[in-house]
């Protein structure tokens, strides 16, 4: 699945979309800290899940996994040097680094693999030095990732930057409430991806953690807690979802099922940006919130009639791979009339795609999707490489695509 050849098509039938892997993530590391056996179903063995699953046994947890639902019983710590694996996972690294750190008493190595070693770290390093801690990145010597920590943050106050990734608030947010004493940590920027951290508010509530947020940049958290056991199913994912409304969008008819319309996931906006989308004029939409859906939205305003901008997409630049640069680089090379302002992207609507022409996934599962998804618009077909990179968070993406009526040889 190296190279894969998209035509035009119209997308129809049902698809249920795959369990939230925001959430999945944060079920696993909740159960690993739990006393007790948890039982979590609903769960997708994605490349980035199976990571936490792998970095959270490393760390003491016994984990079963089957079909129908993950069991797992919580850790007590080990003594010696853990091997944690994160793969390509971003969420994985920044989330359980603190965990494995609290839960461990020796060292933790942390590895993985493709740009993850590249991917912002400095804030964790600056905490583990000002604490008098072990911390050591050799990631960029080593051009890969390689990171070993040794020691558990002390309780205290904690100031951190809320515009590089939410990643690092919610691995504090899970590690201190296991720290002898009381913790703050204080936002010292604007507070990028505030739903992400509702996920992990609403996570740590199901396990009986007690963490208080005034909504917008202070969360007081009560040391010594116990996680309590969870008894989970993990709903729709919102950011997968948005493959097939996108599709919608763009002329396919696709019954999209399993998704919660009440809940915390921020790429629900999705909806939201699709209903604001068929408005005339020119229109801004603000991606700071909701980065991972930015690709393939950008595939619908890539086709609207109008002039359409989007702001606030930094971040897009420190993902699997610089989205900014792929959405744009690769929209361009299939016919989408598109201008890079910036870190901004300004759309003239087009009336399809003309295609013809290879086109690069970056190796990053989004832009994998997001190509196949403008490619039902291609007036001819298009080659797109390492599609096999939709492993890491939707495995069965091109099975469905194909069930739908998605033309691919």
């Amino acid at each position: 699945m190296k190279n894969l050849t998209f035509s035009d098509s119209v997308l129809r039938g049902t698809v249920k979309v795959p369990p939230s892997k925001s959430l999945a993530h944060r079920a696993v590391i909740c159960a690993s800290l739990a006393h007790g056996k948890s039982r979590i179903r609903g769960l997708e063995y994605s490349e980035d899940i199976k990571a936490t699953i792998g970095v959270m046994r490393a760390a003491g947890a016994e984990i079963n996994e089957n079909a129908d639902v993950v069991e797992v019983i919580g850790s007590n710590g080990v003594n010696t040097h853990a091997e944690a694996f994160c793969n390509e996972s971003g969420s994985t690294l920044r989330m359980c680094l603190p965990v494995c750190a609290a839960l461990n008493k020796g060292f933790t190595h942390f590895s993985g693999r493709g740009k993850l070693g590249a991917r912002p770290m400095t804030v964790f390093e600056q905490l583990w030095k000002d604490a008098g801690l072990y911390y050591n990145d050799e990631s960029a010597a080593k051009g890969t990732l390689d990171i070993t920590v040794k020691g558990a943050l002390p309780s205290g106050v904690y100031r951190v930057r809320g515009d590089v990734s939410s990643q690092f608030i919610s691995g504090l947010l899970f590690a201190l409430p296991l720290a002898d004493g009381d913790s703050v940590v204080e936002i010292t920027t604007p507070l990028y991806s505030k739903g992400y951290i509702d996920l992990t508010l609403q996570a740590l509530k199901s396990s009986g953690v007690e963490v208080a947020f005034d909504g917008k940049s202070r969360f007081d958290i009560k040391g010594g807690q116990q996680y309590s056991p969870v008894n989970a199913e993990v709903e729709g994912d919102w950011s997968q979802a948005a493959f097939f409304l996108v599709a919608n969008a763009i002329g396919s008819e696709i019954r999209v099922e399993g998704l919660n319309e009440n809940s915390s996931q921020g790429d629900k906006v999705i909806r939201d940006f699709i209903e604001k989308l068929q408005g005339d004029g020119d229109l801004v939409f603000d991606g700071e919130d909701c980065p991972d859906i930015i690709p393939v939205f950008s595939v619908a305003c890539a086709l609207r009639k109008g002039r359409t901008r989007l702001t606030g997409l930094t971040r897009l630049k420190i993902k699997e791979c610089d989205r900014l640069e792929a959405v744009y680089t690769q929209l361009s090379a299939i016919g989408a009339d598109v201008e890079r302002d910036g870190d901004d992207l300004v759309f003239n609507g087009v009336e399809s795609f003309k295609g013809g022409v290879n086109v690069s996934s970056f190796n990053d599962h989004r832009i994998a999707m997001t190509l196949a998804i403008a490619a039902t618009r291609c007036e001819k077909p298009i080659i797109i490489d390492d599609f096999a990179c939709i492993a890491k968070s939707y495995p069965d993406f091109l099975e469905r695509y194909i069930a739908l009526g998605g033309n691919v040889q």
